[in-house]
């Protein structure tokens, strides 16, 4: 191969790398604009939520006013969610961690825990709600329950 043919090759491929990026670079922000567009729906939708439940706080003034509040914040940080720039939240965010990284990546770790337990939270619901009453106990068969008649016997409760 001769120099000229490598530098077509390397041009080509590198202008095959460059559209690929920038075909990713589209989805994952049009990815991203639609999961934003869902949490302001969410956030919406809890913040009348809570302007309907203020209404059931008619004999408490302070607490009627209290969720009413509470729902009038929850609408306004949906529409700032709606209007938040992509590219503004990346910048922000970035100088943020460099000002305070200590912050950051003790908010990111607090973060990662929460999401930890949240699943194994969601783990452990999905367990309990396919097998509700079996226990992990000693001389109990698979396709039996904890205390059935025969095992309540066999450890002496009845």
């Amino acid at each position: 191969m001769t120099s000229s043919t490598n530098s077509k090759l390397a041009d080509t491929a590198k202008d095959a790398v460059e559209d690929l990026a920038e075909t990713a670079k589209s989805k994952a922000t049009l990815k991203a604009e639609t999961t934003k567009a869902q949490i302001a729906d969410r956030v919406a939708d809890e913040a009348d939520s809570f302007r309907a439940a203020s209404s059931a706080f008619q004999d408490n003034a302070l607490a009627s006013n209290a969720v009413q509040y509470l729902g009038d914040n929850l609408a306004h940080a949906a529409s700032a969610v709606r209007e938040m720039d992509l590219s503004n939240i990346q910048h922000d965010m970035t100088q943020f961690a460099r000002r305070n990284p200590l912050v950051f990546f003790g908010g990111a770790a607090a973060l990662g825990f929460l999401a930890a337990r949240a699943l194994k939270a969601s783990e452990r619901a999905g367990v309990q709600a396919t097998q509700p009453d079996r226990h992990n106990y000693p001389g109990v068969p698979e396709h039996q329950t904890a205390y059935s008649d025969q095992n309540a016997r066999r450890w002496g409760y009845s």
